[in-house]
C-alpha cells in the first residue's frame, strides 16, 4: 500500500507475482526499486519469502537515483533497469552474501558510493517534509506556502522532483497510514471517530480514501489477514522514524 517510501528490494528467495487491474500476471525481478506508489498493489509469494529492504525516508532517494523521483512514481521495476550493471553486480553480491549483517554492508558501501558522487538535496523540501510526517499529514499545505514565501507551483515542483508526490498527495497517505495506529487504540470506538482523529472531513471521505488505497473497505479490511502489508504499515511508520531522530 501507499506509505510515502520509495524502496530497494532484494528478494533472496523465491520471486513474487504481481496481479495488475488488466488481469495480466507479472513475475518480478528478484532485486527492484519501487518508487513512490499512490495506489495498492496486489502481490503474491510462489514458494519460499526472505526479503531484504531498504527504505528511503521522503526526499531522501533523489541522490541515488540521479533523475526526478516522479518518473518512479507507481513504477516496481527491476533494479537494474536504474542502475544497470551496478545494480546487476550488487544484487549478486548481496544473494550470494553469508549473512544479514554482510548484506547490510554491501548495502551500505554501495549506497555510500552512490551518495559521494552526488549528494542533491533541498533544505526546503526536508523542512517541509518532516513536518507533515511529524503531523500524519495533517498539514494545511497553503499556510505553509504563505509562511515559506513560495508559490503552490514552486513547492509542487520541488515536491515531483525530491519526493515523487505532490505535498497534498503525501498528506493524504500519511493521514491513511495514520488509520492503523488509531485502530489500535484502546478508545478506538467507530469508524466516524477514527475518520475524524485522523483527519477526515468525514466518514464518507475516509472510506473513499481507505478503498483507494487498498482496494477493500476498512472493515473488510481489517477483518482479513494482511500479514505483510501490515509489517510495512505498522512496524514502519514515518512518524516513529522522524521521532527517533530528534
Amino acid at each position: 500500500m501507499p506509505d510515502g517510501c520509495v524502496e530497494l528490494i532484494f528478494n533472496l528467495a523465491d520471486p513474487f507475482k504481481r496481479y495488475h487491474p488488466n488481469h495480466q500476471v507479472e513475475i518480478q525481478p528478484l532485486a527492484l526499486v519501487a518508487g513512490q506508489m499512490r495506489h495498492y498493489a496486489m502481490i503474491a509469494p510462489t514458494g519460499r519469502v526472505k526479503l531484504l529492504g531498504i527504505r528511503f525516508h521522503p526526499g531522501g532517494a533523489l541522490p541515488f537515483f540521479r533523475f526526478p523521483l516522479h518518473e518512479l512514481t507507481d513504477q516496481i521495476i527491476g533494479l537494474d533497469a536504474v542502475w544497470h550493471k551496478l545494480g546487476s553486480e550488487l544484487a549478486a553480491r548481496i544473494c550470494a552474501a553469508c549473512s544479514t549483517r554482510e548484506r547490510i554492508a554491501i548495502i551500505e558501501s554501495a549506497l555510500t558510493a552512490r551518495l559521494a558522487q552526488r549528494h542533491q538535496t533541498d533544505a526546503l523540501v526536508n523542512a517541509v517534509v518532516g513536518w507533515i510526517v511529524q503531523r500524519n499529514g495533517l498539514v494545511s499545505i497553503e499556510h505553509l506556502q504563505k509562511n515559506l514565501g513560495i508559490s503552490s507551483r514552486q513547492l509542487e515542483r520541488k515536491f515531483k522532483t525530491f519526493v515523487g508526490l505532490s505535498p497534498k498527495f503525501l498528506c493524504r497517505i500519511l493521514r491513511f497510514q495514520k488509520v492503523f495506529k488509531a485502530v489500535e487504540q484502546p478508545h478506538a470506538a467507530n469508524w466516524s471517530h477514527i475518520a475524524l482523529e485522523c483527519g477526515y472531513y468525514d466518514q464518507a471521505h475516509f472510506i473513499h480514501d481507505f478503498k483507494a488505497f487498498t482496494g477493500q473497505n476498512p472493515s473488510a479490511y481489517f477483518d482479513a489477514d494482511h500479514p505483510m502489508s501490515e509489517y510495512f504499515t505498522r512496524k514502519n511508520r514515518l512518524s516513529d522514524f522522524y521521532n527517533t531522530m530528534e
